[in-house]
């Protein structure tokens, strides 16, 4: 009888293993940018249905009023001087629309008379502490909770928002408002740019560009490290990018940076420099223009662009490189000009 000088083989090779490894790599490399992209997709269609939802309240409120929500209402704070800017009380865009999304007990629950009665100083989920989930974008920044921000010493809570409302050519800072885009400060303490209008509710005869062609709302990002860096420095009134979003300010100018945007800076615009670096600002008045532009620029962490709602109710997803020109275009409701299928 002959034994078999071949023994049987059990497992891989060395060899054999690595290249088992090298293949499952190769796969997983090819795998996950496909995952990552498969995720985005759906986050950016969670985002566009939040802004859906946003237009259809706004459509809705017209509906039921004949004109659009005021952007932010100033009034002057009873016992505050006139010259006070902490004086100016209001209720924003977003309140007004909560009976139209789902949120009127909410809104029942809110001080109609005393916007400023409104700040919570707790975490509650009352008055500006409340957080709404379809005012968050997936892809932003934005944790899901109430925002603290430091008042003398007291700490008070906001629920933030990443959406803004379109405020014109200029929206902010309140001495530079255009009041040519679809919201605005309305009231007595309202205030404005040299020769701009007097702050209004519009009505749809007055979006003379067609609706089509008028901005309702855009995302706006929370992610600026070099805006952040100046907020180090002392300015920025104390607060980070991530703090810019208050979907209920309750008072104050400043209030406007918050629920406002528009063209005057391009899509996805960052500043382009940290605090002290060589061509930055070197004073806070210098800096008070860029402070500007990137609280009232649209934008967002999607990749190449932002999505928006149109006054049609409509929503679209427009890319970064949209010259400012054009979406300036889209921002004012009467400009008289046609905006180019290109």
């Amino acid at each position: 009888m002959f034994r078999n000088a071949r023994l049987k083989k059990n497992g891989f090779t060395l060899v054999e293993l690595l290249v088992v490894i090298a293949i499952i790599g190769i796969l997983m490399g090819l795998l996950l940018p496909a995952v990552q992209m498969a995720r985005e997709a759906a986050r950016r269609a969670s985002c566009q249905n939040n802004m859906r939802q946003l237009g259809l309240a706004a459509m809705n409120y017209e509906g039921a009023r004949q004109k659009f929500p005021p952007g932010y209402t100033q009034e002057r704070v009873s016992g505050q001087s006139p010259g006070s800017l902490n004086g100016f009380s209001g209720h924003s865009v977003f309140y007004f629309l909560l009976p139209y999304m789902e949120q009127g007990n909410l809104y029942d629950n809110f001080n109609k008379d005393v916007p400023k009665a409104n700040i919570s100083t707790a975490i509650n989920g009352n008055g500006t502490s409340a957080v709404i989930k379809g005012l968050y974008c997936p892809s932003d920044l934005l944790t899901q909770t109430a925002e603290p921000y430091t008042s003398g010493s007291t700490t008070q809570y906001f629920g933030m928002t990443s959406y803004k409302a379109n405020g014109g050519s200029r929206p902010i800072y309140a001495t530079s408002a255009t009041n040519d885009g679809m919201f605005m400060a309305t009231g007595s303490r309202a205030r404005r740019a040299a020769g701009a209008p007097k702050g209004t509710e519009i009505r749809i005869a007055e979006i003379v560009d067609g609706t089509s062609n008028t901005m309702f709302f855009g995302e706006t990002s929370h992610f600026d490290a070099n805006f952040d860096s100046f907020t180090e420095a002392g300015w920025n009134s104390g607060s980070r990018i991530a703090a810019w979003g208050r979907w209920y300010p309750a008072g104050g100018d400043i209030g406007l940076g918050n629920i406002l945007a528009g063209s005057f800076a391009p899509i996805n615009y960052r500043i382009p420099w940290a605090h002290g670096d060589a061509g930055a600002p070197g004073s806070q008045g210098a800096w008070y223009i860029y402070q500007d532009q990137r609280l009232s620029s649209f934008g967002s962490l999607h990749p190449q662009g932002a999505n928006f709602t149109l006054a049609d109710g409509s929503t679209r997803f427009i890319a970064d490189e949209m010259p400012q020109t054009v979406l300036a275009l889209y921002c004012q409701r009467r400009d008289g000009q046609v905006i180019s299928a290109e």
